[in-house]
């Protein structure tokens, strides 16, 4: 490995909505977008994981009328983190979530998410720090957190451009992992990437074709893990940055793994090597 100097959508119907719910703070989308609002979420267990894990997190939640009582708990868990909760009809509910959504008659609208400064982040030195530049869609980066935080990471940065953002999908799709990280942004990734140098972090970035293999990695020092985006990969320029390029080995006839599941590779490899060596039965 070379060494561095140390010198870093929906088909919507016209938005008529029940005079008893308020109008989300965010414009609604034009009648017959493709795709869903991206600061709803909708159905029971996707509420429920979000409200044990962030309750501040929801703006207001909506209920079918007449089930306040079934979700009692949740509505009050909603209301002490200083949420609205009202009661609407259905029509309303499909209104809001869309006529192909199966809402349940539970739909959240949540507050946009509030990056933690760069600056902090880098500050508090956690270690690994995982970068995302590129992944445009909001389930990959959702997974990608997942997998970040089941690895053991604390820090995730992402950039601000050409990249997905913390929208109800990603949430969901991250299964509350999103709660326990530190998530910052950036507006140019190389010049993020020299910042982590200069605070004493060896910058990999997740390639094929990488000069070295994942397993060859030196794990013994501060890192900063770049995944990009999905089919293209991490840029030239940001390679170019990074300290080592480094390959997972494919084993079958396929020549690449899904961005989430590749940084779940490496992440948990870091973690494995880093882990102190563990006695296996009882000596006899």
């Amino acid at each position: 490995m070379k060494h561095r100097p140390m010198k870093h959508r929906m088909d919507r119907r016209p938005d008529r909505r029940h005079e008893s719910v308020k109008p989300p703070p965010s414009p609604p989308r034009e009648p017959g977008a493709s795709q869903a609002r991206e600061d709803l979420v909708f159905g029971v267990e996707p509420i429920r994981e979000l409200i044990a894990s962030a309750p501040e997190s929801i703006r207001t939640l909506y209920l079918r009328r007449g089930t306040r009582r079934r979700f009692e708990r949740e509505s009050e868990r909603v209301a002490e983190a200083g949420g609205a909760v009202e009661e609407v009809d259905d029509r309303a509910l499909t209104t809001l979530a869309g006529a192909q959504a199966v809402h349940q008659g539970l739909v959240a609208l949540i507050r946009p998410h509030r990056y933690a400064a760069l600056e902090d982040l880098i500050a508090a030195r956690p270690d690994p720090i995982l970068v995302v530049d590129g992944v445009t869609d909001p389930r990959n980066l959702g997974a990608l957190l997942r997998s970040a935080e089941c690895a053991g990471v604390h820090g995730v940065i992402v950039a601000r451009d050409r990249t997905a953002r913390l929208t109800a999908a990603t949430l969901k799709a991250s299964a509350g992992a999103w709660v326990h990280l530190t998530i910052a942004e950036c507006g140019n990734v190389v010049r993020t990437l020299e910042q982590l140098q200069q605070a004493g972090y060896w910058v990999a970035a997740l390639a094929p074709g990488g000069g070295h293999t994942i397993y060859q990695l030196d794990t013994g020092r501060p890192l900063a893990i770049v995944v990009g985006a999905e089919g293209e990969g991490v840029r030239e320029l940001v390679k170019k940055r990074a300290d080592f390029v480094v390959a997972i080995p494919m084993r079958g006839r396929v020549a690449s793994l899904n961005v989430s599941v590749a940084a779940a590779v490496a992440l948990f490899e870091i973690a494995r090597r880093r882990a102190p060596a563990a006695p296996v039965g009882d000596g006899r």
